[in-house]
């Protein structure tokens, strides 16, 4: 009985970490979709069915554990494509009595129809919820199948609670580390205060640009003596309205372009295929749009900012990312040189 017991909690653990280790790998997006988590709990009920724990003679199988997971990581159509896949080797392949999976059948049906009610997002609620499944699980075998020793019932509630608890605290590990993962790899390509790409995002979706398209369209906009605004306010203020601009600037990114923060107080937007005029006239009315609008330190608060911007205008050849940017910071700085609040490009 012991060894049944252990081989439960390791396949159930060693499972549920091979599964995510292989997709982790293959493809990430997949691993929150609601395919993934059915085909792991499925696959893993699967291969609890083989280690059934022995109890007084007895055979006591936790295929159920994974499917009760489901419940909280799934959706119903799924939960009953795995509960039916599980059918099938429970009663086709293994050969065991259909009559406790008919039982188990309708306990499941009656979690999905009152699992919106249901609140599982915590590690003890789930597990009571699954001392309460497995009592009236062992109740109604009792009942209606065979009759159980409380013996043999407090060990199948005793087993099914601590391999539902390893299991469940193994899934939120590797969810947690998986979601820490996620976040370093997307804070190396964004921007964390205003949630744009960064300079290095910036500089892969050129390289993109440049392999598809004739022409590339570049604004850097720098915010005017922005530094005053931190010196005479704060760092939280001077965040506020990085935030609140970028929110301003994405409103006139066009389709195909892309806005990133270039550094501190500077954005650039980049763009492909977009005409040298229509390039022009989007930077002013950026210009403009940034001169009317109020920016709120405080809720009682706001200022007036205007930015500067640098336009490059280049058709696509094999030196047009370094001309690009370069033209572009030389407009800046010349629409700074000659006061700022204005658009500048090549030739001036």
């Amino acid at each position: 009985m012991l060894i049944d017991f252990v081989l439960n909690i390791s396949i159930t653990i060693s499972g549920i970490y091979l599964f995510h280790r292989l997709q982790y790998l293959e493809d990430r997006r997949t691993i929150d979709s609601d395919i993934f988590q059915a085909l792991l709990m499925t696959t893993l009920s699967v291969l609890l069915l083989m280690v059934p724990i022995e109890i007084q003679g007895m055979g006591f199988s936790l295929y159920f554990i994974p499917l009760l997971i489901l419940v909280k990581y799934s959706v119903p159509y799924l939960m009953i494509v795995s509960v039916g896949a599980v059918f099938l080797f429970h009663h086709l392949i293994f050969n065991f009595d259909w009559q406790p999976y008919l039982v188990f059948l309708i306990l499941y049906v009656l979690i999905m129809l009152v699992l919106p009610f249901l609140d599982f997002q915590k590690l003890k609620e789930l597990t009571a919820a699954v001392i309460l499944f497995t009592a009236l699980y062992g109740l109604l075998i009792h009942l209606f199948i065979q009759p159980l020793t409380l013996f043999q019932v407090a060990v199948f509630i005793s087993a099914s609670t601590i391999v539902m608890f390893f299991a469940m605290m193994m899934y939120e590990d590797i969810n947690k580390i998986l979601g820490l993962l996620k976040r370093y790899e997307e804070e190396e390509y964004k921007d964390f205060l205003t949630q744009l790409g960064n300079v290095k995002a910036l500089d892969n979706s050129t390289e993109e640009m440049l392999g598809t398209s004739r022409t590339i369209s570049l604004l850097l906009i720098d915010i005017d003596n922005f530094s005053l605004i931190n010196e005479q306010h704060s760092h939280a203020s001077g965040d506020a309205l990085i935030r609140q601009m970028a929110h301003l600037l994405n409103n006139y990114v066009p389709n195909g372009g892309m806005l990133f923060r270039s550094s501190g107080e500077e954005f650039s937007m980049i763009m492909p295929d977009l005409s040298f005029d229509k390039t022009v006239r989007l930077a002013e009315a950026v210009r403009n749009s940034v001169e009317r609008a109020h920016f709120h330190i405080s809720d009682r608060e706001t200022v007036h900012l205007t930015v500067s911007i640098g336009i490059a205008y280049q058709t696509v050849s094999s030196d047009t990312k370094g001309i690009l940017f370069k033209e572009a910071d030389d407009m800046l700085h010349a629409a700074k040189k000659y006061g700022q609040n204005r658009v500048m490009f090549n030739p001036i």
